[in-house]
This record gives structure tokens, sequence and C-alpha cells, in this order.
């Protein structure tokens, strides 16, 4: 469909919601990933139960004391037995709170060191950890509130049994929650947990990214036939881009009137100049202009809101670790290639997002650059590949992998990528110095894996 013949089209509204939807995603994938929000959340209701409990259970005690005895399991001792009571809990509070920091450095220290910095905010953003220091936190606030309303001037009337006591319950969680948190931080240090949490939140990135099977326009472009370009956009800000707003895109190309040619995506670095956007088929306004610089979002680092490859690229960063000389662990480099394997899997059964966005009237506005399979395979598999040269264990279950996603694989692109990599294996495998019994194993599952494609790969060219 040819657009050079056609001008400024009627202005369309901007769908603010679906803008918004992605920006506000964006922004609460990164807000997981600190370790403060829920923390803080849970102190504001340390502190209003606080407040509430002295409020109203200042009337429940005044009650129990006209009835009669106070129930053997609430605070009946006076003024100065309850501040010697709340001052060691509180002391005690701050002795844990301290050691579960410690241990939080600790792991994220071992973390950073064996699994890669880039995984710190996946240990931040465990919701468990995150609950436990809050915990500790609201305990902590209640404890100095109440603390600070006893006076023993005020006599038995004048002693918050009912805070004193729930104090005392929340100190006694908090030593279970410490219990539990020795155990949480014990079993993250297992390597193949932190690869399952990495690979599960790389599974909901390609499902919440790519469209079931038969939605959107795929890869098509073949028939977008575009004038020549007018004019380029630079960016004008450096870093990585984290999420871009197709839809402000596509509504300030359908007001201009002129096709729009994205050459950057989610996930990639740009610099302050380039030609990062394409206008053709006319040229853009100061204001045009604006706009479409302001549909990138800019960060210091990427964010999985958008893009696929960074769940990918964390798992691989895991597996290279391992095949370092100084680890030397194959067994987690397996297990981050069964993750992918089950991410690529579900990449293949779903459909590939449009990667061109029309008009009303069917005329393409916008060419997006995304992600399409022989990417993504070789983002998978490449750089272990490359690492596994000479450890045959790896690269048979690089081979095994491939085969069974042949076997998913319906699409000629899919199959030729996968084709495309097996081929490479081959070739890696030759180069290296492994003993003739690996070298054959190697070549074996090469093999089975043909039949699986259903072609040979051996004497394939490079794509």
């Amino acid at each position: 469909m040819d657009i050079s013949s056609f001008g400024r089209a009627p202005p369309r509204p901007r769908s603010s919601q679906a803008s918004s939807a992605i920006r506000l995603r964006n922004i609460l994938i990164l807000l997981r990933g600190q370790l403060w929000p829920l923390p803080l959340a849970i102190s504001a209701v340390g502190l209003a139960l606080a407040y509430g409990v002295l409020v109203f259970g200042e009337a429940a005690s005044r009650w129990a004391l006209t009835g009669g005895a106070l129930p053997w399991w609430l605070f009946s001792g006076d003024a100065g037995t309850a501040r010697d009571l709340l001052s060691s809990l509180l002391s005690g509070l701050m002795t844990m709170m301290s050691l579960v920091v410690s241990v939080t450095f600790v792991i994220l220290s071992l973390a950073a060191n064996q699994l890669g910095p880039r995984l710190i905010p996946t240990f931040m953003a465990d919701r468990q950890i995150q609950a436990v220091i809050g915990l500790f936190l609201a305990t902590i606030l209640y404890i100095l509130v109440v603390l600070r309303s006893i006076s023993d001037v005020l006599g038995p009337r004048g002693v918050p049994h009912v805070a004193v006591t729930g104090g005392t319950l929340l100190t006694v969680l908090c030593l279970f929650a410490l219990l539990f948190y020795v155990h949480k931080v014990a079993r993250s240090l297992v390597a193949d947990n932190i690869v399952d949490t990495v690979g599960r939140g790389l599974l909901q990135s390609v499902r919440m990214i790519l469209p079931e099977r038969g939605d959107g326009d795929g890869r098509e472009v073949a028939d977008a036939r575009l004038p020549a370009v007018e004019q380029d956009i630079a960016i004008g800000r450096s870093g990585v881009i984290q999420v871009v707003d197709h839809d402000a895109l596509l509504a300030q190309a359908i007001e201009a009137g002129v096709a729009l040619e994205v050459a950057v995506r989610a996930g990639h670095f740009v610099l302050r100049h380039g030609a990062h956007v394409r206008v053709r088929g006319g040229s853009l306004d100061e204001a045009g202009q604006d706009t479409v610089r302001e549909a990138f979002v800019i960060g210091p680092e990427r964010s999985p809101a958008q893009d696929i490859e960074f769940g990918i690229r964390q798992l691989v960063e895991i597996g290279l670790r391992a095949l370092s000389p100084g680890i030397n662990d194959p067994f987690t480099a397996i297990a981050t290639l069964d993750r992918l394997g089950e991410a690529l899997e579900a990449a293949i059964a779903r459909g590939e997002p449009a990667a061109v966005l029309r008009d009303g009237d069917g005329h393409p506005r916008v060419v997006l650059s995304r992600s399409d399979p022989p990417g993504l395979i070789g983002a998978a598999f490449d750089a272990l590949r490359q690492a596994a040269r000479t450890n045959p264990a790896v690269l048979i279950r690089m081979v095994d992998i491939l085969a069974e996603l042949a076997r998913a694989a319906e699409g000629p692109c899919w199959r030729e990528a996968l084709a495309d990599q097996l081929r490479k294996i081959g070739q890696t495998a030759q180069a290296a110095t492994l003993v003739p019994a690996d070298l054959a194993a190697v070549q074996v599952r090469i093999e089975q894996a043909e039949d699986a494609l259903g072609q040979p790969v051996r004497d394939r060219r490079p794509t």
C-alpha cells in the first residue's frame, strides 16, 4: 500500500488511556524493584494501628477495670513496668532489625559477585523479604508511639494496657518472621531458585508483550511502501529506552499526515544525536518533533515493560558467570538453558506484535523496530554457546532444547533461526578441542535436531 499520495489526515484523538497504561506499567515495574515502597506502606499501617489502639483501647481498658480484674492475657502492670517492658522490646527489635539489614546486604553482595549485579533488583523485588522488613519497621514505630504516650503520673488508669499487649504480640510475630527470613535468604543462595525466579519473570514478560496468536499485524512490512525520508529526528537524550508510546507516535503521524519509521526500540541505548525516528512523506514542526521525543521514556537501566530481551539477558548473564573459570558450574548454566527454552517455547506459541501501525483508512503510519525470532534466538544462545565451547554437556543440552523448540515451531522465520543456531553449534563443536567421543555425541544430537526440523542444517551458510 503506497502512502506517497495521501496528505494530511484529520486529527484523531489520542488514546490517552493506552498511552498512560504503558507508562504506568513501566513505573510500577521499576517501583517493584525498589526495596522501600512496601516497608513504607507497612510502617504507615503500624503507625495507624498505634494511634487507633491508643484512642480506642483506652476505653476498653477503663471498662475492664470497672468490671473487675483485667483478663489474664492483657497487660496489667503499672506505668513503670509498661515502660520497662516496651524499652526492652524496643532494644531487642533494634538488634533484630540490624541483623536483618546486615544479612540482606550480605546476600546482595554474594548475588552480585556470583550471579551478576543486574540481578540485585530481583532480590529487592521479593515481596516476602520486603514484608519482613516492613513488619520490623512497623513494630518499632508502633512501640515508639506507645512508649511516648506512657506517663508515670497517670496511675493505673492511664496505662494503655491494650497497646502494650499489642506491642508484645507484634514482637512475638517478629520473632517468627525472623525465622522465616533466615529460611528465605538461605534458599535465595541456591542458584536454581534464582534462575526459577528470573525465568518466571521472563515468561510473564513474554505473555504480557507478545499478542495472542492471530492478533496484530505481525511483521507485516512487505506491502508498506513508504515515501522517501524527508526528516530525521533525534531523541535528544542519552540513555536506555525503557518504553515507547506507540499510540502517541501514531496520533502524531496521523495528525501531520506523515509516516514515521522508528529505528530504535525498548532496550536500546541511544545517544543524544542520531536518526532515531525518520519522517517520510513530509516533515514535522518543532511542536510535532517534541511530541515524538516525548513518546520515548529514557532511563538509566532497562525495563521489562516492553523489552523481552531484558529477562533473556538476565538468564544469559547467570549462565555466563556459571561457566566462568572461577565458578565452573555447568549445572547452573543448564538450568538457565531450560528456562530460556521455556520462554522461547511460549514466544513461539504466541503471535508477533504489529510492526506496522495503520490509520483508520489502512494506510501505514508508523513502522516499528521489533525483536524478531533470529534476534531472540541469538540473544538466548549465542553468548552461552561461545562460553560453553569446551563443555560438551552444555552444548548437548543446548542442542536438545533447540530440537524441542523445532517441534513446536511452525513459522519459517522461527525454523530458520533454529536451523542457523544449530549450524553455529556444530561449527563451535568442530573448532573446540573436544575429545572424539564428546564431539560425536554433539553431532548425534545435532542430527536428531535436524530430523525435528525436517531439513539438514550442517551445510547451511550463515544468514
